[in-house]
């Protein structure tokens, strides 16, 4: 296709025309969430301002999206890899993936951009999409990992048989900024505000500055280096118009509400205004009046601060405005309840007290505003993740070593490989929702096994080592000769550290280790019975309010 269209930049373009019914709904999502007022007075029915009129700005879509990206930055990421073999060292690429999302995090900041997490976040919630280049080298045997975060409102891609066969991103940039990175471009020195277009494709790589193609460049990877997800939220059917509504953001429940509850309020103002500064009437004689005086229309009779002439015996009248607040209130009634039913799961007040039921009801209300995007975030990363441990094993072979650096570490290049899957878990950490879910936990045990407490009622982030480490705790309760042991290696390494006498109490519990293992061995020991730990009363009542 590319090739019909004499280059990759008439295909790029072309891709933007088509997504911009797409891109203007984010431009309306944006004004909302950045409280842009779309009027400075009223409009009618035709669009036109009414004069002497006011209009209000609210603030509930700003601060609708800035509760939901608030709970999205307040959760809790997990990675966790798993394979089929039971050998792999799941741990060791789970640190890995860890440390090189830190070290990509610090180096985005020097290229003016904010952290990956934050910044994904607010795409998903008002972008509804979020995508990000990935680019790893190893230069002089250290790993550079290179992630862009792409603003999907200047994102355009296209598919193939093989999943995402280009996408292009375009950027603004002053001279400064562009010279710097490509010193033999050509660039106009009135511009201030330059597009700059990076398209990449499965075999090349291509900056175009306008009109003119500033770089080309082979595409060592094979593929397009971009992960790319879309908000499974809005219309997923096949409609010729169906795009613009693909991948919605927070606002696709209230978006027209917003604009129709600003009027309503402006116009409530408005009324609000006119009684405080209301038109004046001053009746004089009909004889004083002059003949053929121009009759004002209703905007200038109804001014604030004008004083209207009229006869004596007769003149202008009043319109019930009362009757036309009472209208206008009523229907912002009913707007802004449709508002609240809409945007409620994240604004739920917590000033009463709560049972353990109505807390974790509400954290599963707020999940459910939050899970889709989470999901996206979590999707995206995990491309990223599988992305640069490929690109990282590729760099190593192309570069012939076996270990790399990154972070404060040297990697081994052999422990990424095998078989494995990725991916990134999400919880939230709030301490009411902690002792509501202990709460529930204490009334549940011995109804329900503790794995499936662990599991399903406290939503432990790793409930299988939860009881690894229990049983090993459990070990210690039940046999003295393993706490002994235990507190013996625990002396020897606060040994290693330097600690004083650490090294003798050591030795001195070993004396009394040894004669003990013998009397074990020889059955003249039995094993301790393990005390039970009993769980405290719960904090909070699981299905009654307390004092009730």
């Amino acid at each position: 296709m590319a090739g019909e269209l004499a280059d990759n930049k008439k295909l790029a373009d072309k891709k933007f025309g088509e997504m911009s019914d797409l891109f203007t709904r984010m431009d309306t999502d944006a004004e909302l969430a950045n409280q842009v007022a779309q009027y400075t007075q009223i409009p009618d029915v035709n669009g036109n301002a009414i004069p002497n009129s006011v209009y209000i700005t609210l603030n509930d879509a700003a601060e609708f999206a800035t509760k939901i990206e608030a709970l999205l930055n307040s959760t809790i990421e997990q990675v966790s890899v798993t394979s089929p073999n039971k050998r792999f060292d799941t741990a060791y690429v789970e640190e890995f993936i860890r440390v090189y999302f830190k070290e990509a995090d610090k180096l985005l900041p020097r290229k003016d951009l904010w952290p990956l997490n934050p910044f994904v976040d607010q795409q998903t919630t008002r972008r509804g999409r979020t995508a990000a280049r990935v680019l790893t080298k190893i230069i002089d045997g250290e790993l550079a990992p290179d992630i862009i975060p792409y603003d999907t409102k200047f994102f355009a891609y296209w598919v193939g048989k093989k999943g995402l066969a280009g996408g292009a991103y375009k950027t603004r940039r002053s001279e400064d900024q562009i010279m710097l990175q490509y010193p033999d471009a050509k660039v106009s020195k009135s511009s201030a505000n330059i597009e700059v277009m990076d398209i990449w494709l499965p075999d090349s790589n291509e900056v175009w500055l306008g009109s003119a193609k500033i770089k080309a460049q082979p595409n060592p990877f094979g593929y397009v280096p971009i992960v790319f997800n879309k908000v499974p939220m809005g219309s997923m059917l096949l409609d010729a118009d169906s795009l613009k509504f693909q991948g919605e953001s927070v606002f696709y429940l209230i978006r027209n509400l917003v604009l129709e509850l600003n009027r309503l309020v402006s116009i409530i103002q408005t009324f609000n205004l006119k009684a405080l500064d209301h038109a004046l009437q001053l009746k004089i004689p009909q004889a004083n009046i002059a003949p053929g005086m121009k009759v004002k229309g209703q905007d200038e009779l109804t001014a604030p601060g004008t004083v209207n002439v009229v006869p004596s015996e007769g003149g202008y009248f009043d319109m019930p405005i009362s009757q036309l607040q009472q209208q206008a209130e009523l229907l912002h009634r009913m707007v802004q309840d449709r508002m609240d039913r809409a945007t409620q799961t994240c604004m739920q007040s917590m000033l009463q007290p709560k049972t353990a039921t109505e807390i974790v009801g509400i954290a599963q209300e707020k999940g459910d505003v939050a899970s889709p995007r989470l999901a996206t975030r979590g999707l995206l990363k995990q491309g990223i993740a599988e992305m640069a441990i490929k690109q990282t094993i590729q760099a190593a072979e192309n570069e012939k070593v076996s270990t790399v650096k990154i972070g404060s570490r040297e990697w081994d290049i052999g422990k990424l490989k095998g078989e494995y899957e990725v991916e990134f878990k999400y919880s939230f950490k709030d301490p009411k929702l902690d002792i509501a879910r202990a709460s529930m936990a204490a009334s549940q045990r011995g109804v329900i096994p503790d794995k499936a407490i662990r599991r399903d009622t406290l939503q432990r982030e790793d409930p299988d080592r939860d009881e690894r480490e229990l049983r090993w705790e459990e070990a210690e309760r039940l046999s003295p000769l393993v706490k002994m042991d235990r507190t013996i290696r625990s002396l020897l390494e606060e040994a290693d550290r330097g600690e004083e006498g650490a090294e003798e109490e050591a030795m001195m519990l070993t004396a009394q280790l040894i004669p003990a293992l013998k009397q074990a061995m020889a059955g003249q020991m039995t094993p301790g019975r393990e005390e039970e730990i009993k769980p405290a009363q719960p904090l909070l009542p699981a299905l009654t309010r307390a004092g009730g």
